[in-house]
């Protein structure tokens, strides 16, 4: 009986271990905005982007066997380092405090307003982004041959494309300086970082892959991602998004 349930509670801890990792997540996130230039950039390459989130909830879905469960604690950490950013924006940075309004009156409220208005959005996008790769992580692991390798580009092409949109930019070519230099080589990290997780989680499940099933997924999902980066950007131009 003991033997029972220490199994039947192993799903349960591995489900609050890897949501508790949106933790640290969310907190390298709100790191990466405060330290200086280089030091930040760094960071925010690793922790603070649609490729560093992505991943976390695409290893998350792959280290969890069941289908149902997967998704669902993919989406569980995501909201967690998702609340984790915004409450340390919140109590401790504080940024949304000390502002004025042209009648010299406190900005306050409208600076906690468009913090909910960013945390929202982002929460929304976080059980959307979840749902999506914990899935993928899940099929990745443990789908047929074809549906691996499928769900691997598909994976490849989403955590990319935030790099690739920013590449897409005419206005950083040609590079002229070091502050764009250092955009687009952290773009491009990201996205060879993209190439690099795919395929070792693809290897990882010690079965042959299709490497057409991935290339084919990977170019309509690269494109796709591109569009969708597109959106957010523009929802972000409104102040929305944060």
């Amino acid at each position: 009986m003991t033997a029972v349930a220490a199994t039947a509670d192993a799903p349960r801890d591995r489900t609050l271990l890897l949501s508790a990792l949106g933790v640290p997540l969310g907190t390298l996130a709100f790191l990466g905005d405060e330290l200086p230039e280089a030091a930040g950039r760094i960071v925010l390459t690793l922790t603070s982007n649609g490729f560093a989130w992505g991943t976390a909830a695409l290893v998350a879905g792959y280290l969890v066997r069941r289908a149902r469960r997967a998704p669902v604690v993919a989406t569980a950490l995501l909201l967690v380092a998702t609340t984790a950013y915004y409450g340390l924006i919140l109590v401790v940075s504080r940024r949304w405090s000390g502002a004025t309004l042209e009648d010299g009156s406190s900005a306050d409220v409208h600076g906690l307003l468009s913090i909910a208005r960013a945390a929202g959005f982002w929460l929304l996008l976080s059980v959307g982004a979840g749902l999506m790769f914990g899935s993928l992580g899940h099929f990745i692991r443990n789908g047929p041959r074809h549906r691996s390798s499928a769900a691997a580009g598909l994976a490849f092409g989403m955590l990319a494309a935030e790099g690739l949109y920013q590449l897409s930019h005419d206005y950083y070519w040609p590079v002229t300086n070091d502050f764009v230099r250092a955009i687009v080589v952290s773009n491009a990290v990201t996205v060879v970082l993209s190439l690099v997780v795919t395929v070792v989680l693809s290897a990882s499940r010690r079965a042959r892959g299709s490497w057409w099933a991935y290339l084919g997924s990977a170019v309509v999902a690269g494109g796709l991602g591109i569009v969708l980066w597109g959106l957010v950007d523009a929802v972000r131009g409104t102040g929305f998004g944060g």
